[in-house]
């Protein structure tokens, strides 16, 4: 995942969509035939058993970088107030918009439908493997929270008799919900049986489920705290004061979005250290308003941003599939300056 600069994403109505894909179109049949080259240099995935094909066999394959710019790209559906968004194994992008109180789908051909409607103070979603998602709403002085099944029924969950801010779904279907103003976590069962998990001291600010699904919550010191079961509060880690969202990435990961007053955003990286560092890794810079980032399995990054009324795509690595054997290849857009000797990559 490299750092965006010069970002300005394409809009819609000028054919910016159609015109960015064209152009990754070419690039990656174009490359096509690069990727067959390369496939003969340093190992990264043998390719074994393959079928003879032009009298190549037995070859391995390596990943192939461009230098060229990330292709940004502005997706074709036209929210109003895009406040969280989620991607799935597939490519599809789910995108929750508060003041069009639904969540669009939007495939990867471009494709836009509506995966839920009729949802006022809409403000997070969360996706899991299966393809269902849940959702959280806020109005008045209670939140609602309302789950659509993997077979697409829009189903009410349950309601919480206060505003909550954050939620966190595990694989079992045990709910986290957070309740800033008085730092309340509260834990929500598969059965719908509601307890109090733990009191915090101050607000929370976001709530993330790491690799191991063990609930943290991210403090507005930057502070980041893991919640047992049992309700005890360890420190595991630091963002930089003023931090909002968190992200997890399956690797174990995790990502925060450091809003600037002026110029760019940021996303950074969370420190681990028993000490906070001076510069936390910079993972990507992205327009102010961000209010949420997710990532492809690729680790290509989408945004959801209010204020530009958009959804923006960044595509800096693709999979094409080799020409000997059909076995994916990767191909990554970087704008640095090539590193000699890389031993896993070729460069053109």
């Amino acid at each position: 995942m490299s750092q965006l600069t010069g970002f300005r994403p394409q809009n819609p109505r000028a054919g910016g969509f159609q015109r960015q894909n064209t152009r990754m179109l070419r690039i990656l049949a174009g490359l096509a035939v690069v990727a067959g080259m390369a496939s003969g240099g340093l190992p990264d995935v043998a390719c074994a058993e393959e079928p003879v094909l032009s009298g190549v066999t037995g070859h391995e394959h390596r990943s192939v970088i461009v230098q060229s710019r990330p292709v940004i790209e502005r997706l074709p559906v036209k929210v109003i107030e895009p406040v969280d968004l989620k991607l799935a194994v597939d490519g599809t992008v789910f995108v929750a918009d508060r003041a069009a109180e639904c969540v669009f789908r939007i495939d990867r051909t471009g494709s836009v439908s509506i995966a839920a409607e009729k949802l006022p103070g809409l403000q997070r979603m969360q996706l899991q493997a299966d393809g269902s998602l849940f959702l959280l709403t806020s109005t008045g002085s209670q939140s609602g929270l309302h789950q659509v099944t993997a077979s697409g029924r829009q189903v009410y969950l349950q309601a919480l008799p206060f505003i909550a801010d954050a939620f966190e779904v595990t694989s079992l279907g045990t709910i986290f919900v957070s309740h800033s103003s008085s730092g309340r976590i509260m834990t929500i069962s598969s059965e719908g049986a509601v307890s109090e998990r733990v009191r915090m001291q101050m607000p929370v600010i976001d709530l993330a489920l790491n690799a191991a699904e063990q609930l943290e919550a991210l403090l507005p010191s930057g502070q980041l705290v893991m919640v047992s079961e049992e309700g005890h509060v360890v420190t595991t880690g630091s963002a930089p004061t003023g931090s909002t969202r968190l992200t997890s990435l399956q690797d174990g990961k995790m990502l925060a979005i450091l809003p600037a007053i002026e110029g760019p955003s940021t996303i950074v990286e969370v420190s681990r250290d028993a000490q906070p560092p001076r510069i936390f890794p910079v993972v990507a810079k992205i327009p102010a308003g961000t209010r949420a980032a997710g990532f492809d399995a690729l680790g290509n990054l989408c945004l959801a941003n209010p204020d530009l009324r958009a959804v923006t795509k960044v595509t800096s690595q693709f999979e094409i599939p080799c020409p000997h054997c059909g076995r994916p290849t990767r191909l990554i857009f970087s704008s640095e300056q090539p590193v000699r000797n890389e031993p896993d990559s070729a460069r053109f």
